[in-house]
Formats: structure tokens, sequence, C-alpha cells
């Protein structure tokens, strides 16, 4: 199988911000339930009523799973689009980035 050069000179501004964004929101979905794991286990564990801790836990779960991975999201799609824009003006600058790909 020959080897293939490929050049990079364009990164797709929104397509990359978004995959960034993705991932981060991924890292940010994990981080949300353990943190609603461990704000629950703390409610359950404590002196408090039924309802006071069934409360704790709900906030904790909107928190950890809903907000969380959605601001997770919108820095990671920020990152993404600065990231973007600095590589666009290195390849540039550069002539590109080379890539050897197996066909």
């Amino acid at each position: 199988m020959a080897a293939r050069n490929v050049t990079i000179t364009k990164l797709g501004v929104g397509s990359f911000a978004k995959v960034v964004g993705v991932a981060y929101g991924l890292v940010g979905l994990v981080a949300g339930i353990l943190a609603t794991i461990a704000v629950s286990a703390g409610a359950i564990t404590s002196d408090t009523t039924f309802v006071h801790t069934l409360g704790i836990s709900l906030w904790a779960f909107g928190w950890g799973v809903i907000i969380y991975p959605a601001v997770a999201f919108a820095f990671g799609w920020i990152e993404g689009a600065v990231l973007a824009i600095i590589l666009n003006f290195v390849f540039k600058e550069s002539k590109g980035l080379q890539i050897e790909l197996d066909s």
C-alpha cells in the first residue's frame, strides 16, 4: 500500500468548534454525573428529611446533567473557534500541515 501526502491548508471554523464543543460537553456530562452522585450521597447520609434530600438530589441532577454539559459545550465551542482561527492563520503562513495517509 502506497502512502500519500495530504496538505491541510484550512480548517472549517464552525465544524472544528462543534467537534471541540461536543468533546468538552461529553467531559462535562461525566463530571456532572460524578458531581450529582457525590452531592446525592452527601445529602442521603446527612440528617435531613426525605423531601429535603430529594430536593437536593433533583437540584444536583439538574446542574450536573443539564447545566455542566451545556456550559462545557459553550466553552469548548468558543475555544475550538478561536483555535481554528489561529490554526488557519498558521497554516496560511506555513503553507499548510502535511499528513501522510495510508491508502
